[in-house]
């Protein structure tokens, strides 16, 4: 029995003496009170002592996944250097940048990283300071801890006179991560080739603004993309409020056809997401002809022509000088019910006062075009 007494005295001292030669320099982990023991700094003494004094200081509220800066800092003891050993439950611990005094390691494979001193850290005054990162994990609504131990030592290679102590554990409140944006509806209304949105938000949080892209729907046999998304407009945000705010924005000229449109919102520090509009948008079919004034009007050297047809047919545009000398032809196609544009260049032509005649079937109509070099 005593024998087995003296290997155990034996082997214990070896054990500790190992880690006082191994761990002095480079710090160890594996020994704070997520392990579920008292016996923290094993290289420098058993027990902790109340002389020093270990603070975890950052953020309580963290939201899933985000990366926090936090320091440990202590004081009491011989306050000539020392190190530490910092863990979390849940969440991931990484250097800082700011402190290149860590290193990050486990304690066994699978037990997840903790970050121990690479050297023993000279005090500032009476105070050390370890500056580090925590990683949120992915799940929200969960309390993590941050747990740490560190030692204060007067650097003679021994463990003589170091003194050492946890911190108080680190409660970490996960929180899910707020849209940038709560919007509480958007909705269309159609009003001839026009479209006009609405969407409301009830909080807005670092919001620059709204991008509106529209797609015109593809048949799925169609040999292009089903969506081709294009912006057609912006509307600025209200940055941050808690209140809700109206946006309306029209679309104005289109073509028959289905549109599908979606608001890309862009904070101020260039992140976005976005909200689609259900269900699909549809111009319809015109109920009469009609021939619009062109625009601009005066001109140089574009301008646009807007028409609608109530039936298939082929659709003829020509233009006419005032002697009634044909100059142009417009457009000469057969065209499905719908409303249509057409854009018509006149660089070739002089400045002067010009004819359009617009032709469908049984239809015709004229207006005057004023070219202006």
């Amino acid at each position: 029995m005593k024998k087995t007494i003296y290997t155990l005295l034996i082997l214990g001292f070896g054990v500790i003496t190992y880690l006082n030669l191994v761990a002095f320099d480079t710090g160890i982990v594996g020994f704070t009170k997520k392990n579920g023991n008292d016996i923290g700094c094993v290289c420098h003494d058993l027990r902790p002592s109340p002389i020093v004094s270990v603070t975890v200081s950052g953020p309580s509220d963290v939201f899933v996944n985000d990366t926090v800066t936090y320091s440990l800092k202590f004081t009491g003891g011989p306050d000539i250097a020392g190190g530490c050993d910092i863990s979390a439950s849940l969440g991931e611990l990484l250097i800082s940048t700011n402190d290149t005094s860590l290193r990050r390691q486990e304690p066994f494979p699978g037990s997840g990283f903790e970050l121990t001193h690479r050297y023993p850290k000279l005090f500032t005054g009476d105070t050390l300071e370890f500056i580090f990162r925590y990683v949120a994990p992915p799940t929200p609504n969960v309390i993590d801890t941050i747990f740490a131990s560190s030692n204060s030592v007067d650097n003679d290679i021994s463990s003589n006179n170091d003194l050492w102590n946890y911190s108080e554990d680190f409660l970490i409140n996960v929180l899910d991560k707020p849209l940038p944006v709560e919007l509480t509806s958007f909705t269309s209304s159609v009003s001839g080739r026009n479209v006009m949105l609405n969407w409301t938000t009830s909080s807005e949080l670092n919001n620059s603004g709204f991008e509106i892209e529209r797609s015109e729907f593809k048949p799925q046999n169609s040999n292009q993309n089903l969506y081709d998304w294009i912006k057609v407009g912006f509307s600025n945000g209200n940055g941050t409020v808690s209140t809700a705010k109206n946006y309306l924005f029209t679309d104005l000229g289109l073509n028959t056809g289905k549109y599908n449109y979606r608001l890309k919102q862009i904070d101020f520090n260039g992140n976005f997401e976005y909200y689609n509009l259900a269900p699909e948008v549809e111009i319809g079919k015109p109920n009469k002809f009609n021939l619009s004034q062109n625009y601009p009007n005066p001109f140089n050297p574009s301008t646009k022509i807007n028409y609608e047809l109530p039936s298939d047919g082929t659709v003829s545009i020509k233009l006419f000088d005032m002697t009634g000398r044909e100059v142009a032809v417009i457009l000469n196609e057969v065209k499905a019910a719908g409303f249509y544009s057409v854009n018509f260049d006149a660089g070739n032509l002089p400045s002067g006062t010009y004819i359009y005649r617009f032709s469908h079937n049984q239809f015709t109509d004229s207006k005057k075009m004023l070219l202006m070099k």
